[in-house]
């Protein structure tokens, strides 16, 4: 008799699914980038245990390392992976390579990239020249100028810092606008220089950044963990934002090196990007579908996509995060 019921036992528990024993207590997170504070929910939602009974590992991003690939991989392992992208990255795999990932949230309702140059730019036909952008994270400067972009600016991989473009050696540059953008104030406030900060909305390219995404696969087989994830994630933005000097403490303990007054200085614009009056009312990490529309007209008008994309597909509503922002 113990033997069958042994028996029935084991049989039971390998047909449960992997959540109901155990292993979807575990999962993990690809940051888009270094650890800063632009990363912090995800960092303090691990230190601090808003995750609940879910085991999640935080991993750093950083140039060159795709989120994107990094989840694909760790799902092909049989791992629950999610990671943190731009929304036209998400896009262009999905079309390009056909891989079915999907967005449960988005951290930054407007997106926090500018251009930086030392001269004004009115039009689009002023951004030429060498141009200093992340590999990967082009899109947007592509999208400005339109097809034939090319004849118009030269890439340059712009890599951790914006030292080439402090050094003159190209008009344009990239900058967010708790980070680089930081760092561009306080070096010109030091020489007395003027530089110019443009919007890429002042071109009607009205995006957001930094998307919460896993794999189809994931969401249907781990809706708790899912659900999950994108609470915890953002519980963890707002014990940030309550407590930004211990955030910085506990973001300390992955990198030694960070700056106080850097990461205290990001902590308003990251604020005025993250809560709106749509997350103030539907909560941190509310999905805007007509950001997504925007994203994709926008890359298949410059030709960055081959057809317009069927981008309800793209995102999924279901798991709204429920934390309401102070």
């Amino acid at each position: 008799m113990k033997r069958c019921f042994l028996y029935l036992l084991i049989l039971l528990l390998n047909n449960l699914p992997c959540s109901a024993i155990g292993q979807g207590k575990e999962a993990i997170v690809y940051e888009a980038w270094l650890v800063h504070m632009e990363s912090a929910g995800g960092w303090v939602a691990a230190d601090k245990g808003f995750y609940g009974k879910l085991n999640v590992t935080e991993v750093q991003g950083g140039p060159g390392i795709s989120p994107i690939q990094e989840v694909l991989a760790a799902v092909k392992m049989g791992n629950i992976a999610f990671g943190n992208d731009y929304p036209e990255n998400v896009i262009r795999v999905c079309e390009k390579e056909g891989v079915d990932l999907v967005a449960m949230s988005v951290d930054f309702q407007s997106s926090a990239m500018r251009i930086i140059s030392w001269k004004p730019i009115k039009s689009a036909k002023e951004i030429k020249g060498n141009f200093g952008l992340w590999t990967g994270y082009d899109a947007k400067a592509k999208c400005v100028v339109g097809k034939g972009w090319e004849k118009q600016f030269t890439i340059q991989n712009q890599g951790e810092d914006i030292k080439p473009w402090l050094a003159r050696n190209w008009l344009l540059a990239s900058a967010m606008t708790y980070n680089e953008l930081i760092t561009a104030q306080r070096e010109m406030r030091k020489v007395g220089k003027i530089f110019y900060t443009i919007d890429y909305r002042y071109f009607g390219i009205d995006w957001m950044d930094n998307v919460l995404f896993t794999t189809e696969e994931i969401v249907k087989k781990y809706p708790d963990v899912v659900q999950a994830v994108v609470t915890g994630r953002y519980k963890g933005f707002r014990w940030t934002y309550e407590n930004p000097r211990e955030t910085f403490e506990i973001l300390k303990k992955i990198d030694e090196d960070l700056d106080f007054v850097h990461e205290m200085d990001a902590i308003a614009p990251m604020k005025a990007l993250m809560i709106t009056p749509d997350t103030r009312k539907y909560g941190l990490g509310y999905i805007l579908p007509k950001k997504w529309e925007n994203v994709a007209r926008d890359m298949f008008k410059a030709g960055l996509l081959e057809k317009m994309p069927e981008v309800k597909k793209i995102y999924n509503e279901k798991f709204p995060s429920g934390v309401m922002p102070k």
